[in-house]
């Protein structure tokens, strides 16, 4: 006789069986923190090597010499309006002046809640499910959002869009669904925000309508149905707009127009090379020698990425209704927010080269994972979404996983090289050494002005490639201050080449008086000391004039109505006092008996041999 067995049973305590139920229910969303929080250590772990260059340096120097003012936050930057930027940059200066660390990590924490509206935008968009993590993936490892984090002025303003744009659109989609206008009204909030950050900004109203006509029923009922919104959108475009033109007036920093060559040139370096290879995972070269993030894609690589991109706007086109309008509104985003905007700035002076900067392109990631999405997933609601039916389900899902593969892998190629750029040793080391020297430097020391060296700061940005500029930013207050407009002295001291604090020279032609005892002569009682003229001096010209006291004393120098007491001390010595634009001598008048004032020379102060 058989003996049946009583089938076994677990019982899963209830704690484990809801936890179970949970991971099923938001496996999607913790999915998406996981590689959301995995993405942002890798590029941490990339940007840790970048440093501050060029543009960071006059944001550091002026958020450091300016209080938080609108004069201050409205500047226009060579047409960058960006108060959201410079508030992040007074904010970093403030609490750490050149701490990379501190520095970029404000713009990482931006970058990571850019991420998560991202996400946020696919989920409302095309809804719950495992699919959007595909484009999600695709603005994560984008190349193009590297390089704007690893220069810190770029990725100020950069960042600022990379968040607005989706979630304006997430809000503005929300709107669509529920004809609610409070999301009307958050999207024309995050559409400011944009602004506040990025001139670019102003496309994404233009993205908003384009969303609205391709998927919600045409042009004229996007016009007809919605004006109330579209009302909002042209409010806050048309007040930024008023600010931005007045704040243009005072810019002292304008751009200009580029002949018609410079700028085909340039539309075709920044989409048909550098976009076009950079959305397929590129550019898989980089112009060597710096971290500026300059794509150098081969040209076979781009000859292979516009048949690539071709082919997979056919596709998608020849089974998805109206992805060929997605693709057409990616397009045209970049020619009207990215190309358009730049020719007004520094086109015309560094040509065609100018579009192989990928930080032109990087605000446009969101919109690409965007589109990817729209063009392979039809959205929540929308009806009859293919022309035909579809290949097998497992051949459209392995092609799908194939191309994100491969980008996946070209991604992570293209962001390897460029990491292999980065690291500023030079950089770091001068700024350190001067921190440390100043640190140290006595609190009555005067520090006079030299240019900073050409590999650490170009001398093109004129008064902030400046030593009281570049480096004053980490001096006390008191010190920053007397950097800037240093006061006659006996004794000086400048920073050298290695950012050390070390006694200082005059470099220029000496001009002595030919009198048997070399001193200028004394007539009622005043000493008027020639400047050569003949010679031009710049501002910031300093002036040592050499001279001899029989006991301490004091004198005051005139120099254009503009007067310096010095205290001679006995026996033989220099007074160094910065030069008057257009001044012609130096007066000293009630001379005291035993000084004799000698040689002078204008030029510029130098460490001393």
């Amino acid at each position: 006789m058989t003996q049946t067995r009583e089938p076994i049973t677990i019982t899963i305590p209830a704690p484990i069986a809801n936890a179970v139920r949970g991971l099923r229910r938001h496996g999607v969303l913790l999915t998406a923190l996981a590689l959301i929080a995995v993405v942002m250590a890798w590029k941490t772990s990339i940007v840790q090597y970048a440093y501050f260059k060029e543009d960071d340096f006059e944001f550091m120097a002026r958020a450091m010499q300016n209080e938080l003012s609108l004069d201050y936050l409205t500047r226009v930057h060579y047409g960058h309006f960006m108060p959201g930027g410079f508030l992040l940059a007074w904010v970093s200066a403030r609490l750490a002046p050149y701490e990379w660390g501190v520095a970029a990590g404000g713009v990482l924490i931006l970058h990571a809640l850019a991420c998560l509206a991202v996400y946020r935008m696919l989920r409302v968009v095309l809804g719950n499910r495992p699919a959007i993590l595909a484009p999600l993936l695709v603005f994560l490892i984008a190349p193009i959002t590297v390089p704007a984090l690893t220069w810190w002025a770029a990725g100020l303003d950069t960042v600022f869009l990379q968040l607005a744009l989706p979630m304006a659109v997430a809000s503005h989609w929300h709107y669509l669904r529920s004809g609610r206008l409070r999301h009307a009204v958050a999207a024309a909030l995050w559409v400011l925000f944009g602004l506040l950050g990025f001139v670019k900004g102003f496309a994404v109203p233009l993205v908003l309508f384009a969303l609205t006509a391709i998927y919600f029923g045409g042009l004229r009922s996007a016009l007809r149905r919605h004006w109330a919104a579209w009302l909002m959108h042209v409010g806050v475009l048309a007040g930024f707009g008023v600010v931005y033109l007045e704040r243009s007036r005072s810019a002292i920093e304008t751009g200009g127009l580029p002949s018609f060559e410079q700028a085909t040139g340039f539309v075709w370096e920044l989409l048909g090379k550098t976009l076009a290879t950079t959305v397929l995972g590129g550019p898989w070269k980089w112009f060597a020698g710096n971290d500026w993030g300059v794509a150098a894609p081969p040209a076979a690589a781009v000859i292979a990425s516009l048949v690539v991109l071709v082919a997979l706007v056919a596709v998608t086109g020849h089974y998805r209704r109206r992805a060929l309008a997605a693709w057409g509104m990616l397009l045209g985003y970049a020619v009207v927010a990215d190309a358009l905007p730049a020719l007004w700035g520094r086109v015309h002076v560094l040509g065609a080269f100018a579009g192989t900067n990928t930080h032109y392109v990087a605000d446009a990631a969101p919109l690409i994972a965007l589109v990817v999405g729209l063009v392979l997933l039809p959205h929540q609601g929308e009806a009859d979404p293919y022309r035909r039916a579809l290949p097998a389900r497992e051949r459209v899902t392995g092609a799908c996983g194939v191309v994100l593969g491969v980008f996946a892998g070209a991604s992570l190629v293209s962001v390897t090289i460029f990491g292999s750029y980065l690291g500023a040793d030079r950089r770091h080391d001068y700024i350190e050494t001067a921190r440390a020297a100043l640190a140290k430097a006595p609190p009555d020391v005067v520090v006079y002005d030299r240019v900073v060296p050409a590999d650490v700061m170009p001398g093109s940005y004129q008064d902030y490639s400046l030593t009281s500029r570049v480096l004053g930013a980490m001096a006390a207050p008191e010190l920053r201050a007397r950097m800037q407009a240093p006061p006659a002295a006996l004794d000086g001291m400048v920073f050298d080449d290695q950012g050390r604090l070390v006694p200082m020279e005059v470099a220029g032609v000496p001009l002595a008086p030919r009198t048997r005892d070399r001193c200028w002569p004394v007539t009622g009682g005043t000493v008027l000391v020639p400047l050569d003229t003949s010679a031009r001096h710049p501002a910031g010209t300093l002036v040592r004039l050499d001279y001899s006291a029989k006991a301490a004393t004091k004198i005051t120098l005139w120099m254009a109505e503009r007067p310096a007491d010095v205290e001679l001390r006995l026996g033989v010595g220099k007074i160094f006092v910065l030069a008057e634009p257009g001044a012609d001598r130096i007066t000293v008048p009630d001379v005291p008996p035993g000084v004799c004032l000698g040689a002078v020379t204008p030029g510029q102060a130098v460490p001393r041999p």
